[in-house]
């Protein structure tokens, strides 16, 4: 009876993860940004078999499979389309949910409704408004990944074949967005201090030293066109310390667009002022606990030196970065019901206060329905690029290389298109691309909605605020898009 109840249980979890994006799904905003396009057109390579890529194109790290592997289910139903990857996404979010579901109902020694009201709060967090549904190299894997590890970590029947699969998992977090991996480190330590031996070391160290040999001739053939951007700070590092509750607002209100920060409306930002605060006070309770010797506390002590580590994370970032401290909700929660384990706060506190939290999260999320990060439409793009394609014009140039990959994927590869930069995240179109060009045969370039335009080419046709010039000027083209030798 017990089982039945919990499978009830995570199908209600199911049900409300795909409820609660609703409104986003059926938004008229719902694009594919430029780089969802590419891990996109990497699930219509592996589906249609013409390549098997384990990492995001152009890059040594973004291990992209999985993503790719939960889009494909997908185009059998709906098509090479934005809800495909939008739904394969959450499916793969969803499953990171039940598995930190299932965690807090493990590390839970205090009400048993308890993880069940701070898996809604999570749920219907602004951080995760528009994450849980972003193809984006790594970051929905990652996520998973470590909910499935700490489940590992924290079974009752720990053996070496739990640290040995904690250590392919941590390998595949670190090569999929390795944001994740200064929070699993004071649980990793715990765990394998807990055992007193070396073996269970051995056996996490072991498949990580195998595996990272593997992976680094495999990267040999990759270009590299994408790198992480970051900067090791020498005289500004109290700068960016004091940037960080700023930092931690922005990512926890869930509205910005790499770093473009927008303005939160009232009940996002009351969401992410109050988790700022509490993320801020777990570390400080620590601290008490440590100073007072209070005992019962451990565990609780150690995982806040999670969020601290996560936080830490964004000094080396340049500018604000709000998606880099997406592992800190999951991190503070899994600190909250440790301390609730032993803090004695009464039922009623807890759940009022869950109510106001979901409540919040309930109408933040609708609010979604009108988050856009660019003037470019579904309807519109299509539009243009039917233009082009009616013009029998399948190759084009474009100087924004998001674009470039809107334009591809929009097209169903129907229009080729490369970018601007060397060597390309995808050599191949570069390759196409060129080709016709120097060959003689018709191309196009394409500038898309309020784009600043860099090279002012006359007679532009628009077409929806699209700017498309059929046959470019030859000595304009080879000045500006250098031909690719690879």
């Amino acid at each position: 009876m017990e089982h039945y109840k919990q499978n009830k249980i995570l199908f209600i979890i199911v049900v409300i993860c795909i409820l609660s994006r609703i409104p986003q799904l059926i938004s008229d905003n719902l694009l594919l940004d430029g780089d969802e396009c590419v891990l996109a057109i990497m699930a219509k390579h592996i589906y249609t078999w013409r390549d098997f890529p384990l990492f995001y194109y152009g890059q040594t790290y973004g291990f992209s499979i999985v993503e790719c592997l939960f889009i494909i289910p997908f185009y059998f139903i709906t098509g090479f389309t934005t809800i495909s990857v939008k739904l394969g996404m959450l499916l793969l979010w969803t499953t990171g949910v039940l598995f930190l579901y299932k965690l807090f109902i493990r590390i839970n020694k205090g009400y048993r409704w308890l993880p069940l009201l701070l898996i809604l709060v999570f749920i219907w967090s602004p951080a995760w408004a528009v994450w849980s549904m972003k193809a984006r190299g790594g970051y929905l894997t990652s996520f998973t990944l470590t909910s499935i590890v700490l489940n590992v970590l924290f079974g009752e029947n720990r053996s070496y074949k739990t640290f040995f699969l904690s250590g392919v998992l941590c390998f595949f977090i670190y090569q999929s967005q390795p944001l994740w991996i200064p929070g699993l480190l004071p649980f990793l330590f715990y765990f394998l201090i807990k055992e007193k031996k070396v073996l269970p070391l051995l056996y996490f160290v072991l498949p990580v030293l195998i595996l990272s040999v593997l992976f680094y001739f495999y990267k040999q053939d990759i270009i590299q066109f994408g790198t992480i951007p970051y900067y090791l700070p020498k005289g500004e590092i109290v700068i960016r310390l004091c940037r960080i509750p700023n930092f931690l607002y922005y990512s926890l209100h869930g509205n910005y667009y790499f770093h473009d920060i927008q303005q939160p409306n009232l009940f996002c930002a009351f969401y992410a002022i109050a988790i700022t605060i509490l993320v801020f006070s777990l570390p400080l309770i620590a601290a008490y606990n440590v100073v007072t010797r209070r005992k019962g506390t451990y565990l609780f002590n150690i995982s806040t030196l999670s969020i601290l580590f996560s936080l830490a994370c964004t000094i080396l970032c340049i500018y604000y970065e709000p998606r880099y401290l997406l592992p800190v909700s999951g991190y503070a929660f899994i600190s909250l019901i440790l301390l609730l384990n032993y803090a004695g706060i009464g039922r009623n506190i807890l759940k009022i206060s869950a109510f106001v939290f979901i409540t919040a999260g309930i109408i933040s999320l609708i609010t979604f329905y009108d988050f856009k990060f660019s003037p470019i439409r579904e309807k519109s793009l299509h539009k243009a690029l039917g233009y082009l394609i009616e013009k029998r014009v399948n190759y084009a140039y474009t100087d924004n290389n998001l674009f470039t990959w809107q334009v591809i994927f929009y097209s169903n590869e129907k229009v080729v298109c490369r970018e601007r930069q060397l060597p390309g995240r995808y050599q191949k179109y570069f390759r196409e691309v060129d080709s016709a060009f120097y060959n003689g045969a018709k191309v196009g370039y394409i500038v898309p909605p309020m784009n600043e335009l860099d090279i002012k080419f006359p007679n532009f046709t628009n077409i929806d605020g699209y700017l498309i010039l059929i046959d470019p000027p030859k000595d304009k083209i080879a000045e500006n898009f250098p031909k690719t030798t690879r």
